[in-house]
């Protein structure tokens, strides 16, 4: 049982579960509601998933491999590598892991006619490789990849499920689906970093020891955080804009003609029920903003980076739920 727990640990499975809800999330409000013609079938798409959380499985080994030294100052208590299993075999589970998720992405992008697409698995497989040897270790670079990734879990699903068929009689409201996917892409990118950035703050003391120049190392607490603070107040000023935008539509539907009010614009995501959602997205960053002013201790910023995490699922949420409203 204890091997069990170490593996999920391992492997982030919350991580990975939270990855493979948002590509379904992306396929079941999206594709599958307004697409009628989506590229991959169930079993592709399911094919798809598997690679996509495989890889990224497989660069949470690889992470924890090259971490031993940093982790049993940062994090003792959670060690996997070289408590429950040696490196070697955990170096070969990398190696298996990455080997089945590069011919399936191959395969899946010969299958929607688009084999360079295939070049996206490549790039993940080797920045997450690059990122645990040595550009974690870096001046934003490493942050900013890990963010960069991210993104790609909504982007990728768009490239393989949506763009092959956008042009098909049908498929209209394609375009549309991925400026929105790729707002989310934007959110889910900036909350990235963000969290990169404040778990920079918390691991200070184990990145000093193996001489890493991590943001917090290089310009200080201090300046890493109004850093964070900025970031943090631009997200809330793009959900701000989308509250904006949700009360102007408000408006026009509330308009009066000759004595009466007709509903005369129906858009996704500005109901009365997505404005409330929206409300209580909005509410939870500036709680985070909150907290991140009053933090101090390794434990207040490990706390914000969990946040963090709560802050992105809402957000990924929201795609189900305003699909939900708009069709009620």
């Amino acid at each position: 049982m204890q091997k069990i727990a170490a593996s999920l640990r391992l492997i982030r499975f919350q991580n990975l579960l939270i990855i493979a809800l948002t590509q379904y999330f992306i396929r079941l409000a999206f594709t599958e509601t307004f697409l009628p013609f989506p590229a991959l079938s169930n079993l592709e798409f399911l094919l798809f998933v598997f690679t996509t959380i495989t890889i990224t499985a497989a660069g949470y080994i690889i992470n924890d491999i090259y971490d031993v030294e940093t982790d049993l100052i940062n994090r003792k208590d959670s060690l996997v590598i070289g408590v429950h299993f040696q490196a070697r075999t955990a170096i070969i589970w990398y190696f298996i892991l990455n080997i089945f998720a590069l011919f399936s992405g191959i395969y899946l992008a010969i299958l929607i006619g688009k084999s360079l697409y295939s070049l996206v698995f490549v790039y993940c497989i080797f920045f997450l490789w690059r990122y645990s040897k040595s550009m974690k270790k870096a001046f934003l670079i490493g942050n900013i990849h890990v963010a960069i990734l991210t993104a790609l879990v909504l982007v990728n699903t768009a490239l393989f499920d949506i763009i092959p068929n956008i042009h098909f009689p049908g498929n209209e409201s394609g375009g549309m689906i991925l400026k929105i996917i790729l707002v989310y892409a934007l959110f889910s990118f900036l909350l990235t970093l963000i969290r990169e950035f404040v778990k920079d703050i918390e691991d200070k003391e184990g990145d000093s020891a193996i001489n890493s120049h991590t943001l917090a190392i290089v310009l200080g607490i201090r300046k890493t955080k109004i850093i964070v603070f900025c970031l943090s107040f631009l997200v809330a000023g793009i959900v701000g804009f989308w509250q904006y935008f949700q009360l102007q539509i408000i408006s026009l539907n509330n308009v009066k003609w000759d004595g009466e009010i007709y509903e005369s614009v129906l858009i996704w995501g500005t109901d009365k029920y997505a404005i409330i959602y929206t409300a209580i997205l909005q509410t939870a960053l500036l709680f985070f903003i909150l907290k991140l002013y009053n933090s101090k201790t390794k434990k207040d910023f490990y706390y914000l980076s969990q946040f963090c995490k709560i802050i992105m699922l809402l957000g990924i949420c929201s795609i189900p739920l305003f699909t939900y409203f708009y069709l009620q």
